[in-house]
């Protein structure tokens, strides 16, 4: 059994407070070692863009090698279109460390394992529509 999910669907995240819409595409999910511990691995480019800010990102997930090498490793590089500017990049694990390098030479380490946990708020079941999840 392998699974493989389409990184062709994608989605829309609205940020209603800057009036901004981020148009984003999914990588890809890999069922792996089904037949001891089971695990999921994401592979592929994503890219995101805002029409309105001219900003766009495209990040990168890459598939562990057969031998050796880290899972979860990410790339990416963000860009302000209308200049062709590239503004930052970053590496490192998505669920672990994080380091950015912006173009004027600052670098930020981000450790997601510390960040707070922000528990999502869900509308009652009696006031969701009909094809909602939760």
């Amino acid at each position: 059994l392998s699974l493989t999910l389409s990184s062709s669907c994608g989605g829309v995240l609205h940020l209603l407070e800057h009036e901004e819409e981020y148009v984003f595409t999914l990588p890809s999910a890999y069922a792996r070692s089904i037949l001891t511990i089971p695990w999921v691995e994401l592979g592929g480019k994503v890219n995101i863009s805002c029409a309105r800010t001219g900003y766009s990102a495209t990040v990168t997930f890459h598939t562990k090698p057969f031998y050796g090498g880290k899972v979860h490793r990410v790339t990416a590089e963000v860009k302000h279109n209308p200049t062709n500017t590239i503004v930052c990049k970053a590496q490192g694990e998505w669920n672990g460390t994080l380091e950015f390098t912006y173009s004027n030479g600052d670098t930020k380490v981000i450790d997601t394992t510390k960040l707070p946990v922000i528990r999502k708020k869900i509308r009652p079941i009696a006031k969701q529509g009909p094809l909602e999840s939760r």
